[in-house]
Formats: structure tokens, sequence, C-alpha cells
């Protein structure tokens, strides 16, 4: 419970954080560096990463006897080397294969690449340790190790590009450098604090215990952590490939500009903050508890149905508001957070765009946490290899839509992918038994309520007409005009669904007395 907490107070306070310094950034830089220094360099750290780091330490993680600790520590030591040939090869790729930045910033575009490579190989030296600490729950130490070099990061790249704002890409790799090296010291030096203390609770009771070690009678690496390690790396090739999909597409094929690149990364990260902030942990609670009150392959019991019923109505609600308000207030948003950067070219396009993805991914959320808790292990098979499919309609999808309508195609293909994966889980659920006691099937939440439906379709015009008669000359009356708007939704939602607000001041409620 503690660990959760303090991971979701860290998640939330560096967000939050890095919410506010970009703002300030997005006031120093043109879109082009933006695109620069927020998608490549970006991108080569999350692919070397994973491909050096993530199943070695998935696999160390499950070792559980005493016994194998020692071969699962040379484990995680031979990532390093990984990381060294799987980084250089990148940077290669990165600095030949792929289109260059214009020749003004190409000499510290090329340091940026190689900062980043070398971070990758410096961050894995200090996996095994990493692993070691949260293997131990250390969980005190991660959470303060990633604070500190996290917002180090972000915090002197923007005192930096505030300085020097026409050296931003050097900017950038100061920063990312400084925040490597954090890490690693906060890690060494207190895992090797903890060997030198009397107190020693840790596997490992000598400094060189840390490092690779040939135990006699023993192989150096365990065959079946090894295969592990393996498995690991192909179940996570696929969720690598989607979650970072879009970048790989506009940065293999160039489908935009760098200019394009830089808009569309700022407007996709303000765009899904709701998802961040609170999509995510309700999917989260929600998959858990469905997991525990309903069993796979037997009928929807009530309770599970309502709730279900319930979720779908709120998620669906809170996707409708932001496509009704987005369209009118989305360059009001741009202009108060990036100023003329953002409102200048397409961002306003691609945030009108970005709210429809959002209400797409309420939807997708709950359906798919309820679809994955009940589905039966054939049935989960079944479902990954439509994923597959679904990638291909994707990046088809993403080729079009792109070539047709610029940065807008890329949210386009990903609200054609969410609702083909809508339509997958809509099947399944609508496929399944229900028990006699449930009275309102569970996907009727999908339809608002008429009142509410009515509010939103006026909400709309009234906010579509203020934009054109009282925007930009009169933003606070603009503003005004929303806040009515929103209040007399709200009225409408509460008057609907009583049943609702009832179980938010539970929620609410029960919060406050834990606290």
């Amino acid at each position: 419970m503690l660990k959760l907490y303090l991971s979701n107070v860290f998640q939330i306070t560096y967000r939050v954080f890095t919410f506010i310094i970009n703002a300030v950034i997005l006031r120093y830089v043109t879109s082009d560096v933006l695109g620069i220094i927020n998608v490549r360099p970006a991108l080569l750290y999350s692919t070397a990463t994973f491909v050096s780091v993530e199943a070695f330490r998935r696999a160390a993680l499950g070792v559980t006897e005493s016994s194998k600790w020692r071969q699962a520590i040379n484990l995680v030591w031979l990532s390093v080397p990984v990381s060294a040939a799987v980084s250089a090869a990148l940077a290669g790729l990165w600095l030949h294969a792929l289109s260059q930045p214009a020749p003004e910033v190409t000499s510290e575009y090329r340091l940026g690449v190689w900062v980043t490579a070398a971070m990758v190989v410096l961050e894995t030296a200090a996996q095994p340790l990493v692993i070691l600490a949260q293997a131990m729950l250390f969980v005190k130490l991660k959470v303060v190790a990633d604070m500190v070099s996290l917002c180090s990061r972000v915090a002197l790249k923007a005192w930096l590009i505030a300085l020097y704002p026409s050296h931003a890409i050097w900017a950038y790799c100061v920063g990312h450098a400084v925040s490597s090296a954090l890490l690693v010291v906060i890690y060494y030096g207190t895992l090797l604090w903890h060997v030198r203390s009397p107190d020693n609770c840790l596997p490992v009771k000598s400094a060189s215990e840390l490092g690779p070690r040939l135990v006699p009678g023993q192989p150096a690496l365990d065959r079946d952590q090894l295969a592990l390690t393996w498995s690991f790396f192909k179940q996570g090739l696929l969720k690598q490939l989607l979650t970072e999909g879009e970048r790989y597409l506009m940065t293999a094929f160039h489908l935009l500009d760098f200019s394009e690149q830089g808009l569309y990364d700022v407007v996709a990260n303000l765009g899904s903050l709701a998802a961040r902030f609170l999509f995510q942990p309700v999917e989260e609670n929600a998959y858990v508890y469905f997991s525990r009150t309903v069993e796979r392959g037997k009928p929807v019991p009530a309770a599970a149905g309502r709730v279900l019923h319930d979720l779908l109505r709120a998620m669906s609600l809170l996707g409708l508001v932001a496509v009704t308000f987005g369209w009118s207030y989305s360059h009001l948003l741009l202009r108060l957070y990036g100023g003329a950067l953002l409102t200048a070219g397409p961002a306003v396009s691609l945030l009108r765009a970005q709210c429809a993805y959002v209400l797409l991914l309420a939807v997708n959320g709950v359906l798919e946490c309820y679809t994955f808790a009940v589905m039966r292990q054939e049935q989960i098979n079944g479902y990954n290899r439509k994923m597959v499919l679904l990638s291909v309609i994707f990046v088809i999808s993403t080729g079009i839509f792109t070539r047709l309508f610029g940065g807008v195609g890329f949210i386009l293909a990903n609200c054609v992918n969410m609702l083909t994966r809508i339509y997958v889980c809509y099947r399944f659920v609508a496929g399944l038994p229900l028990e006699p006691a449930v009275s309102v099937p569970p996907l009727l939440g999908l339809r608002p309520p008429p009142a509410v439906a009515a509010a939103l379709v006026t909400a709309g015009l009234l906010a579509a007409g203020s934009e054109s008669w009282l925007y930009p000359s009169s933003a606070a009356a603009h503003v005004a005009v929303g806040a009515l708007c929103g209040a007399a939704v709200v009225a409408a939602a509460v008057y609907s669904e009583p049943r609702l607000l009832q179980a938010v001041r539970e929620r609410v409620g029960d919060k406050l007395k834990r606290s």
C-alpha cells in the first residue's frame, strides 16, 4: 500500500511539474527544435532502454530463491554490454539512416543522439543495484531517486534553454547527463552504505558482491532465467511497438517534419492529461474489482453488471464533455499554455481531434479492463492475435490519413485503432450471459440520458457561437459562457444520474475517513 501511494504521489507531482516547466520551454524554442528534443532522443532512449533493460529486469525480479540471486545479478550485469551494443547501433541508425534536421542544428543533434545513447549505458550500469533495491522493497529510495533524477532533468533543461534559447539541444544534453549521473550516484551511494552497515539486510555482504561474480560449482547464468528473459522480450516487443508506434512511423518514414512532430508531441501530451490523471487510476481499480467479483466463464453477476454500467456511463459522459468544450476552447487553452507557437500552426486542429480521441480512450479503457478480467486464457490468446491484425490496420490507416491530413491524420488513425478495439470488446461483453438479477444491460451505460444529451448539444452550440462572436476580443466573456454551459451540463447529469452522484459521494467519504 505504501509503495502504491508513494508511486502515485510521485507520478502526479512529476507530471504537474513537467507540465508547468514545458509551458516555460515553449516560449523559448521553435517548433522545429521542439520536435528534435522531444521526439527523436526520447524515442532513442525508450527503444534502447526497452531492448537493453526491460526483459532482464522482469526476469531478475521474478527470482525468489536466495540460492539463485547470484545468477540473477550476473544476468542483469549482462544487460550492460547489451546496452552498449544496442545504443551504439541505434545511434548510428538515428544519425545515418533517418532524416536529419537543418544544417544549423545538425552538430547539436549529433551530440544529443550520442549523449542519449551514452546515458542509456550509464543508467544500465546501475540496474543491478536498482533491481536489488526493488527486490528488498526499498520503496522510498526508488521514489527519491526517480524524483531527484527526473525533476532535475526537466528543471535544468528549462533553465538552460531560458538562458541559451539558441542552444536548446545542448541544454537537453546537459540535463539528461546530470539526471542520469544523479540516479547512478544515489543508488550506488545508498546500496554501498547498506552493504557496509552493521544492520545490512541485503543478500550481498560486500561491495564486490554487487558486481558480476562466478560461484564455484554453479554456472554464471541460469538457463531458466535466460529463457524467461527471452520470453519477456518477445512479450514486451508488441507492447513497445503499440506504445511508441506513431513515433516509430513518423520517425522512420518522416511522415511529419520536425516542426509538425514537435507540435504533435505537445498536443498529444496535453490531450492525454485526462487519461493519465483520471482514466488510468479508474481503470486500474476497476480491473481489480472485476477480477475479484466476476468468475471467468460464468454469467455476469448483478453487482458487477451495475458497476460496469455506471463506469461506462461516467467515463462516456466525461469524454463527451471533452468533445463538447474541446472544440471551442482548444485555441484558448493552447494560447494560455504555449503562446503564439501553438496557436499559429496546426496545433488547434490537433487538439480538437485529440478531444475525440479522449472520448474513445475513456470508453475503451473500461471495456478492456472488464474484458481482460473475465476472459479465459484461450480467449486472451485469441484477443492477442486480433491485436496483431489491429496493429496492421493502424499502420495502414496512419499512412493514408497522414498523407491526407498531416499531423491530424495520426490522431485519426489512433481513433480508428481505438474504435476497432472498442468493437472487439463490445462484441465480447455483449455475448456474455447475464444473471437473472441483472435488470439493466451493462452496455446501455454508453447511451447518455436524454437530458444530458440535450444539454451537451446546446452547450456545444453556445460555446461555438461564443468562440465566433466573443473570442479572442473578449476571452473572459468566452470563458464565462463556457462556465455557464458547463454548469448546465453538470446540473443535467446530477438530475439524470442521482445514483452516480451518490456513488461519488460515498467514494470521497471513504477516502476522507481513511486519511
